[in-house]
């Protein structure tokens, strides 16, 4: 039994412990006294909420409460992972565990290297990230009161047809205990408001997103003025009503926050991380210290930004978080890992470790990407020297090939840019071409730069994350 000994309706995940942090110990021995160098034990409680609405309705709301753990077992430099949301049943996953990591690691390939793990400080304490206003003491009342902000600000014309909205909070409270003698706890919330805008007009539908979120609780939603980004999504979806075809071929390309935050996290921030790169997946494999980009841009990760929506305290190995620059200047410094790609380049750990939940085992992830500002007031300077050219914004996904550095988008909406000014609406805008090549041909940024809508990230597992940037002019890309 390692669930704590005393439960009830009292117990708040901020203050007290789902482990019996004795029992726990004694069961880390164990994997010890069977042949194990490591071993961990991860549990995670989140506590969330999602609410869905359609045209102002409601549709549903589903509070929920998730409670996983995690065994990980390293025998032999191989790992063995058992997963449950049975806490009790710990103490008799050890052995077999550990037999598992050890028949892995006895069919191990014949110059593949064993799994080792590098060195991190070790540390017992609590570590929270409170909310101003804890969202898990909102009621749903208030819930669909902000969702329908930003649904009367969306509606109103008669070309709009539908409106989806949509809200999702969660607490994550996590507790990590290691034969090494970690045992942290830490906490923090997340809340997103979100809505889909449908307009039709002459048999042509178009649809626009919009987004609004980061790490907090109810005060990140308050902070945003709900009814105007219901407002500018109902003009974006206008917008593309009338919209032409993009033209295509290279040529000059602008773009704004979203869109430049989700090229620097697919197209440089997946190749930058240590486990693609360590397996031969990655197209910046040997080019650490190596200039991949023009001067102009410095990209950093950082798990530290408070508010930003791939912002946590702590990693999932329990190492500390810190800002990651991955490139300074134009110069590749770093790739985001966790300790076993750390130890693989013989590197400290960054704090890049992520799992989904307590079910999922961690993997090198990114947090909150984005790149720097650069030296141009604004877009118009940006726009001023442009004959002909796109201005992008947002994105309805893509694709990416991290090995051959190779990625294509398709933007939200966009303008044809014509002797330095926005002159008509396009649609259907997508933009593809190699990151490298990408990179070096980014020839102005404006000074501001900030995240812009938060997302998700899919890699096996699903972890919010945040990106963005300055607007961004790229002196040359395919745009079709």
């Amino acid at each position: 039994m390692v669930m704590a000994s005393k439960r009830g309706e009292a117990h708040t995940p901020s203050t007290g412990r789902y482990l019996e942090t004795e029992r726990v110990r004694e069961a880390l021995e164990a994997a010890t006294d069977y042949g194990a160098t490591y071993a961990e034990v991860r549990v995670v409680s989140l506590t969330e909420s999602t609410v869905a609405m359609r045209d102002g309705q409601l549709e549903r709301a589903i509070p929920g409460q998730e409670l996983g753990m995690t065994l990980r077992v390293l025998a032999n430099g191989s790992w063995g992972v058992h997963s449950t949301t049975d806490l009790a049943s710990l103490n008799d996953q050890i052995e077999s565990t550990t037999r598992l990591a050890k028949a892995v690691a006895s069919r191990r390939a014949k110059g593949e290297r064993p799994i080792g793990l590098a060195e991190v400080p070790i540390f017992e304490d609590e570590h929270h990230w409170k909310s101003t206003l804890d969202v898990r003491h909102t009621e749903l009342d208030a819930k669909i009161e902000h969702m329908n902000d930003l649904y009367r600000g969306a509606t109103g014309h008669d070309d709009i047809v539908s409106v989806r909205t949509g809200w999702s909070d969660e607490h994550i409270h996590t507790e990590l205990m290691t034969t090494e003698g970690m045992d942290r706890v830490w906490s923090f919330q997340r809340s997103l408001i979100h809505g889909m805008v449908t307009a039709r007009r002459n048999g042509e539908v178009v649809s626009y997103r919009t987004r609004h979120g980061g790490q907090g609780g109810l005060e990140v939603i308050q902070a945003c003025d709900l009814v105007e980004l219901g407002e500018q999504a109902q003009k974006a979806a206008l917008r593309l009503l009338e919209a032409e075809r993009a033209p295509s071929g290279k040529m000059p390309l602008i773009a704004d926050k979203d869109l430049t935050g989700v090229y620097i996290h697919e197209a440089l921030g997946h190749p930058c991380e240590a486990d693609l790169v360590a397996a031969g997946d990655s197209c910046l494999d040997g080019k650490l210290g190596h200039k991949i980009g023009n001067e102009l841009v410095t990209v950093v990760d950082d798990p530290t930004m408070m508010g930003g929506y791939g912002a946590y305290p702590i990693d999932d190995e329990g190492v500390n978080t810190r800002p990651k620059v991955l490139i300074k200047n134009g110069v590749l410094t770093e790739y985001l890992n966790h300790r076993e790609t750390a130890h693989h380049f013989d590197v400290d750990p960054n704090g890049g470790a992520r799992a989904q939940d307590g079910l999922h085992h961690p993997l090198v992830r990114m947090s909150n990407t984005m790149i720097h500002g650069g030296k141009h007031k604004d877009m118009d300077a940006l726009m001023e020297d442009i004959e002909y050219g796109v201005y992008a914004c947002g994105t309805r996904g893509g694709q990416v090939d991290t090995g051959r550095g190779s990625f294509q988008f398709a933007a939200q909406e966009a303008w044809l840019i014509e002797n330095g000014e926005l002159t008509r609406p396009l649609k259907d805008v997508s933009v593809s071409g190699l990151t490298l090549e990408i990179l070096k041909n980014v020839d102005g940024l404006t000074r501001d730069a900030s995240l812009a809508s938060p997302g998700f990230c899919g890699k096996g597992q699903t972890v919010p994350v945040g990106d963005g940037g300055p607007v961004m002019r790229i002196r040359e890309a395919l745009v079709g």
